[in-house]
């Protein structure tokens, strides 16, 4: 059989070849056959005048290289500096040369087949970040530990930048060159490589299917000046990276299949319903249908917070594309921006209905129009977390962390955890006065249940206990959206401690010499290693109660 195989093969390149050597066909004075079909291609160049983003304006920005605290003075972007450290540095010029070669031609022809292009790379971008931080992907001495997540946001814009510069010589429309924008974006956050299995493994092992989310890093500083924000990383991120297509054995025997995905640190992508895409098809009903969906983001010092409620209600911190849609003169529940507003120098003018001080998930999986009339409880002010707090709280999840230098916590080792259950409220949603319900207090146990105070639909949401940025907003889509499709799964989110702790040059906090140009320290690397661990343990444990038919606290 092999050499029949091989027989046939041969004899059709023999046919090939004669049907080449017929009367009309001939070779060429390069050695190739003179006739022979070139693959299509149109003209194209770069247009470097093409506006950026607010956020790839950070691309060109140093960290400190001058003054107190600076031992270093490596005054390259550090965008550069972390993207060549984790070995990501070809991405972008491949991604070019693909776009535009060198002899200004390109084979991407029409819209579809960029929109095909952008998404083979988004995805490979994020299989490639993904690879690395599991162990897939060599990385040679001196360059980032494998459980670093920076290079993931920073190669992105760096790419973004290139799209956004692309001039084919075909006709693309503004909204057509917003839509591959779009489209990259997705497939280089995982939104798009989900694949949750059916419910049994090829042994027979039954499936607890998970979808977690992580963010983007954040609070990076105005472009063009040098700060420490940039070398911020993000423990959701890097949690995302470390769990995505991960399955553990739990207790009874089934498997946690987890898929992972990332959100961006703006307003506007998830109005536009990014995440609701990326989550609805898993919550809708079939044999592939999520089991627990856990939203992740980093909230305060050497704690983890199991949130209870999630609030409706956007603050007036800018996100990283620097537009803010809550001014703080203007923060009441029912405000909303106008179409057109500038809501910082240098952002994006306003361009999404509905843009303002609360949450108006899309129609299309609310079932309802929220965002032309605003309605107090259509939908709700406050969303409530359906996690199995207590298993958490049981299971010890800091047990074998190590704790990183300078974090304090109760338990014996890694983080404490506590059930978080605060929140701040608009007794009248028509005055700026706002009343607290503080949280428990108590970590690594329950509360008395007379501690824990639930909000009432007569008031509007200041605050969730996670607060009033993206890591709440992320929160109350999921819980939302739970409730859109009346399922009964574990589904709230995880504050997980602060990770950007660098060396201070006190004992307290390691000992260690504080160095403002440094992109990384033993200290940071600790902490996110801790961090993802103790995670990852929490994860586990979500999955164990579902195991168990634990029910939601």
């Amino acid at each position: 059989m092999r050499y029949a195989r091989h027989a046939s093969r041969y004899s059709l390149f023999a046919l090939a070849v004669s049907a080449a050597l017929l009367p009309g066909a001939g070779w060429a004075a390069n050695g190739d056959l003179a006739g022979a079909r070139t693959p299509p291609s149109v003209a194209c160049s770069w247009d470097r005048e093409a506006a950026l983003s607010y956020e790839e304006r950070r691309l060109d920005t140093p960290l400190p290289f001058s003054g107190a605290n600076v031992v270093t003075h490596d005054q390259t972007p550090l965008a550069e500096r972390i993207v060549k450290g984790a070995g990501f540095d070809g991405f972008e010029p491949a991604f070019a040369k693909r776009l535009c070669a060198a002899d200004g031609r390109t084979p991407v022809t029409s819209y579809a087949k960029a929109l095909k292009l952008v998404t083979e790379e988004g995805r490979a971008l994020w299989r490639a970040a993904v690879d690395r931080a599991q162990g897939r992907r060599a990385i040679p001495a001196g360059a980032l530990p494998a459980s670093d997540d920076r290079m993931l946001y920073w190669t992105r814009l760096y790419m973004t930048r290139t799209l956004r510069q692309w001039a084919p010589s075909f006709h693309l429309g503004k909204a057509q060159a917003q839509a591959l924008q779009w489209r990259f974006e997705r497939a280089s956050r995982g939104q798009l490589d989900i694949d949750l299995p059916r419910r049994y493994a090829a042994d027979g092992s039954r499936y607890r299917r998970m979808i977690i989310s992580g963010f983007d890093v954040f609070t990076l500083g105005t472009p063009g000046t040098a700060n420490t924000g940039l070398r911020n990383g993000n423990p959701s991120g890097a949690t995302a990276l470390a769990l995505d297509g991960r399955e553990f054995r739990l207790a009874d025997g089934s498997l946690l299949r987890i898929e992972a995905y990332l959100l961006p640190v703006s307003y506007d992508p998830f109005n536009r319903g990014m995440q609701e895409d990326t989550l609805g098809p898993w919550f809708r009903p079939g044999p592939r249908r999520v089991d627990a969906s856990i939203t992740i983001s980093q909230g305060g010092a050497n704690q983890f917070w199991l949130e209870a409620w999630n609030g409706r209600f956007h603050g007036s911190s800018a996100g990283n594309d620097g537009i803010v849609y809550c001014p703080a003169d203007s923060a009441l529940p029912n405000y909303v921006l106008p179409l057109g507003s500038v809501t910082n120098p240098g952002t994006a003018p306003i361009s999404l209905r509905g843009s303002g001080c609360n949450i108006n998930p899309p129609r299309r999986w609310l079932g309802y129009d929220s965002a032309s009339r605003w309605r107090q409880n259509l939908p709700a002010q406050f969303s409530k977390a359906s996690l199995p707090v207590r298993q958490l709280l049981a299971a010890d999840t800091w047990r074998g962390i190590e704790r990183p230098p300078g974090a304090t916590s109760q338990a014996a080792e890694g983080f404490d955890v506590t059930w978080h259950t605060n929140y701040d409220f608009f007794p009248d949603c028509a005055n700026p006065r706002t009343e607290n319900v503080p949280t428990n207090g108590v970590m690594n146990a329950m509360p008395d249940p007379s501690l824990v105070l639930p909000p009432n639909r007569r008031i509007c949401a200041r605050n969730g206990g996670g607060g009033d940025y993206l890591s709440n907003e992320s929160a109350y889509r999921n819980t939302v959206l739970r409730d859109a499709f009346r399922l009964e799964i574990p589904a709230g989110h995880i504050h997980v401690p602060v990770m950007n702790n660098y060396y201070t040059g006190v004992p307290a906090s390691g000992g260690g010499a504080r160095n403002d140009n440094a992109i990384s320290d033993a200290r940071y690397e600790a902490y996110r290693s801790a961090i993802v661990a103790q995670t990852r343990a929490l994860l586990v444990g979500v999955g164990n109660a579902l195991a168990q038919g634990a029910q939601a606290d």
